[in-house]
């Protein structure tokens, strides 16, 4: 793929502008303190972007009313009314670049980020590093997870080394497929069994055991990708705008996004897709119309 470009989720610098919000969004009430069950928030959105430095990837809950930002410090979350919250003081110090959470049971979640991979049991309230086999320090660049059954199979890319892959909630890890290319964004697709990477020169998918080029002639920059677990659809962020691949084949989703998106992600509910733009903004992709998340 032509100039494929150096830029995903993992290595992104978005262009957090501090002045992208007005005096009277900054004038913000005093609710109690953020508490990870109840996400309290006590943060305007502009306020996460500034602690946050970075922003590494999102996703929307399950029951499509909260989004979840991954940045360079700490998991935050929408908590209602225009506020924001951290979803755990204990993560506050790592950078998070992706996380799981089993479809099974939401109160099982795993991440992983610059600290490695770290697990909760109680929807988030307290967590515990795990990792048994990954590299020492283990600073993961992205991260992806699937039920398969029974199964929990989860994927994380260390520079340098590859994607190391676990099959018991992040227990244990191995070495999956070496790479010798940086990893920005990857998402596994169930309906065709396949792990997709955008990778530094090109975008990927590993069909038994050997990488293959995904070709996508219509555009040259891909910023990042996201599987809708419900269809299978592949969404890929580019210069041209965000393209799906359904049924084998790639077309330009016609809504127009305010702007140009650089992050890309599954949404829930009657929100197809999520994504945030050159400009930190959230939108959400719904009755085939972009909107500005509030």
């Amino acid at each position: 793929m032509k100039g494929f470009l150096r830029w995903g989720i993992g290595a992104m610098v978005l262009t957090l502008l501090v002045g992208c919000t007005d005096d009277s969004e900054r004038s913000k009430p005093s609710p109690p303190s953020v508490t990870a069950a109840a996400l309290k928030g006590d943060l305007t959105y502009q306020d996460v972007l500034e602690k946050g430095e970075m922003v590494h990837n999102l996703k929307m809950t399950a029951d499509s009313e909260r989004i979840w930002v991954g940045t360079h410090a700490g998991l935050y979350g929408s908590a209602g009314g225009g506020l924001w919250g951290l979803v755990s003081s204990q993560l506050e110090r790592q950078a998070i670049v992706g996380w799981f959470v089993d479809p099974d049971d939401a109160h099982q979640i795993i991440v992983a980020g610059s600290e490695g991979v770290h697990r909760s049991t109680d929807g988030g309230n307290n967590w515990s590093a795990i990792g048994v086999g990954l590299p020492a320090p283990a600073e993961i660049r992205s991260f992806t997870g699937v039920r398969q059954g029974e199964k929990i199979r989860l994927f994380a890319f260390i520079s340098g080394e590859g994607i190391y892959q676990s099959v018991d909630k992040g227990e244990t890890w191995s070495l999956w497929q070496p790479m010798d290319q940086e990893v920005y964004a990857m998402d596994f697709n169930p309906e065709e069994n396949r792990l997709y990477v955008a990778a530094q020169f090109s975008l990927l998918y590993n069909e038994d055991g050997q990488w293959k080029t995904e070709v996508l002639p219509e555009a040259q920059q891909i910023y990042s990708l996201s599987v809708e677990r419900r269809s299978g659809t592949l969404a890929v962020a580019t210069e041209r705008g965000v393209f799906e691949k359904v049924k084998g084949e790639w077309r330009l989703i016609n809504a127009r996004a305010p702007e140009k998106l650089i992050l890309i992600a599954s949404g829930e509910g009657n929100t197809k897709w999520i994504g945030i733009g050159e400009s930190a903004l959230i939108y959400k992709l719904a009755d085939n119309r972009w909107t500005k998340w509030n």
